[in-house]
């Protein structure tokens, strides 16, 4: 049951804050704000992934791992990006 709650909450939450970049890169055009709204739309896919999986069995484990592991590297990538850049 929390589990619900949390995944829901990291739905909103990532949605909430992909808006605010993607408001924010329109108004500045600074690549490294694009890139932390993908870590954040990368985190909102995520937390849609793990909500479907709790309602419907969609997934085995394993794939839900390497699906999960997967996004978990695109995220921590596009974050290293936006800091190595200039």
């Amino acid at each position: 049951m929390i589990e619900n709650i949390v995944y829901a909450f990291i739905v909103v939450f990532s949605l909430t804050l992909a808006i605010i970049a993607l408001m924010a890169f329109r108004r500045t055009e600074n690549i490294k704000i694009l890139l932390v709204a993908v870590a954040f739309i990368l985190f909102l896919v995520k937390g849609f992934l793990l909500s479907a999986q709790l309602f419907s069995d969609f997934l085995t484990q394993e794939q839900l791992w390497i699906f999960s592991g997967l996004l978990d590297i695109g995220i921590l990538a596009t974050i290293f990006i936006a800091t190595l850049r200039r």
